[in-house]
């Protein structure tokens, strides 16, 4: 199974930042609607098993 680190959308948390603990990170996925573009950020640990899993090319 890959991993969230393993993916395009996942960003993981810089160690200077206040809420950094090892393998955290935030997933951001763009979308599109009738009105534009947005994207969607969820906190995440680096666990896998996403629907919306891309690999990083």
């Amino acid at each position: 199974m890959a991993t969230c680190a393993e993916c395009k959308s996942f960003f993981s948390i810089p160690e200077n930042a206040d809420d950094f603990e090892p393998g955290k990170g935030d997933c951001v996925i763009e979308e599109k609607d009738e009105k534009g573009k947005f994207w969607l950020s969820k906190t995440t640990m680096e666990t896998g098993g996403c629907k919306d899993f891309k690999p990083k090319a």
